[in-house]
């Protein structure tokens, strides 16, 4: 039981606080190398974060053979043929003539599938407004196409009382057969085409015309009958359009493609209307594309130096440690702000991890990339253009004089593309941006290994991490020793107390015994 100044008139309550307030000093700088540790984690996860980035744009970047042996088409007339190229394309000029365009094949309903003067809701039951095809208040039909191959493509059909014709015309759609279905209102009769240009059945070139779209299937020696078709919706194999394929000419061979879009040699080409006198197409290397590519790498990569620089040379402040609760309760928000600016700065200032990435980073842009290719025309990187600033504080920081590169992509773009891109077993084989990532994959293993990852499930795993959550039992035991203190201390002062209550009580009763004395008779 805690006495506080009952018998001694003091203030036990703010004594013992101001004693305890000078015990607990130690534990103020604890907090606050636990603090500064959290705030360097949060330093070095940023950069690796930073560094991840880079890394795995630098992939999709200069690394991508499309992005850095870009092709341009022009056509003569493009409203005839238009195209582009990918980047395995030959330069060169390529002409095309004699174009007829592909075409599906098609075919619809002879005459209206209801009687004049009769209406069909395509929404409401069909059985209930046409009857039924089959047995029972059923219907069932099948229908057979071709694919790539020429393989049979057969589908069967059944339909109940509750189904519409939309509902017809929507399995229809949805089926393997690759066809489109509709039914004209207006008309009131049904059509049916082929989704892709071109002959799929490999019987449709002969005299006995087989067709695209048959009506009837076969599946699993099972026949399904198209008399549905035929006799209901009123369509007739007789009627259909036949399919075609694009035919023309090209470079003096005369070709034919089931589209009207197709690739020829990383050509794509697309056949816009049908023609007969020579269309020309150029292909050649997109150097704008390149260039940009390029550039982007590099505007990226001193991005990525600038702010690791900006880490590594910020000053530190030594007198500014992080702020505890209590340090804050104490301050106004401006001061706070101040105070964090300089507490949070330079905190890996001069970071051999960091400074040694930037370093190695450095050297992989300037050893020679020694390629296994005899007709490389550039192993360095300033031959294209591009080098370091003369700065020695700009750690490196990439300049480009446009006009060179420019050139050189034009000269040889296979060769600009090597630099970056060329792999091989040593150092030397492997283009400038394969040695970053690989310089920076090593660099993030070694501050994942510092400071850990988001994604990490606990502080054991990282350096830092275990350093925090040693700090915590050290500041977990200093708050178990001050309760004992602090409860020395009320024992002290309650012994104190209950002694002094004590004397007090032995006073009043002498001084009790000494007044009643003074009142007897001598």
């Amino acid at each position: 039981m805690r006495m506080s100044g009952f018998a001694s008139g003091m203030d036990i309550n703010q004594m013992v606080g101001d004693l305890m307030k000078a015990e607990r000093q130690p534990i103020q700088k604890m907090q606050q190398d636990q603090q500064e540790l959290i705030l360097k984690m949060g330093d070095y996860r940023e950069v690796n974060r930073e560094f991840m980035q880079f890394r795995d744009n630098t992939f999709d970047t200069v690394i991508r053979r499309s992005n850095m042996d870009a092709k341009e088409v022009t056509s003569s007339n493009e409203g005839l043929v238009s195209a582009s190229a990918s980047a395995g394309a030959a330069n060169g000029a390529y002409t095309i003539s004699d174009v007829e365009l592909a075409q599906s094949a098609n075919n619809f309903s002879s005459e209206a599938i209801v009687g004049e003067g009769e209406e069909l809701d395509p929404t409401t039951s069909f059985i209930e407004q046409h009857g039924s095809y089959g047995e029972g208040d059923i219907i069932e039909f099948g229908m057979t196409t071709f694919d790539e191959n020429g393989d049979e493509v057969a589908v069967a059909f059944t339909f109940d009382e509750t189904d519409s014709l939309n509902d017809i015309m929507g399995e229809i759609n949805n089926s393997a057969l690759g066809v489109q279905a509709f039914y004209d209102n207006n008309t009131q009769r049904v059509s049916i085409s082929r989704k892709e240009t071109g002959v799929f059945n490999p019987d449709s070139d002969t005299d006995n015309y087989a067709g695209e779209i048959k009506f009837g299937a076969t599946i699993d020696e099972e026949e399904t009958s198209g008399d549905f078709l035929r006799d209901v919706l009123n369509l007739d194999e007789g009627n259909e359009s036949e399919a075609q394929n694009a035919s023309f000419t090209f470079n003096g061979l005369e070709m034919e493609r089931q589209s009207n879009n197709f690739d020829i040699n990383g050509v794509n080409i697309t056949l816009n209307d049908q023609f007969t006198d020579p269309v020309t197409l150029n292909v050649s290397n997109n150097t704008d594309e390149i260039f940009d590519t390029v550039m982007g790498f590099v505007d990226d990569y001193n991005e990525l130096i600038e702010m690791v620089d900006g880490k590594v040379s910020q000053e530190y402040h030594r007198d500014y440690a992080p702020l505890t609760d209590e340090q804050r309760r104490e301050m106004s928000e401006s001061e706070q702000e101040m105070w964090d600016e300089r507490a949070t700065s330079g905190l890996v200032r001069n970071d051999r991890m960091l400074t040694g990435a930037l370093n190695q980073m450095r050297q992989d842009f300037y050893t020679p990339v020694n390629a296994d290719d005899p007709n490389q025309t550039f192993t360095q990187i300033t031959e294209i253009g591009i080098s370091t600033t003369s700065n020695y504080q700009d750690r490196g920081r990439l300049e480009v004089d446009e006009a060179q590169l420019r050139s050189a992509i034009e000269e040889d773009p296979e060769s600009v593309f090597q630099m970056f891109a060329a792999d091989g077993e040593e150092t030397e084989e492997r283009g400038v941006a394969r040695r970053i990532r690989d310089s920076l994959g090593g660099s993030i293993e070694q501050l994942s290994n510092r400071a850990g990852r988001s994604e990490m499930a606990s502080n054991q795993q990282f350096t830092i991490g275990r350093e925090i959550d040693q700090a915590s039992d050290r500041i977990s035991n200093f708050e178990r020793r001050m309760q004992q203190v602090e409860e020395r201390y009320w024992s002290q002062f309650t012994a104190m107390e209950q002694a002094m209550a004590k004397a007090n009580a032995q006073a009043e009763q002498l001084m009790s015994q000494m007044g009643g004395m003074g009142g007897q008779p001598m």
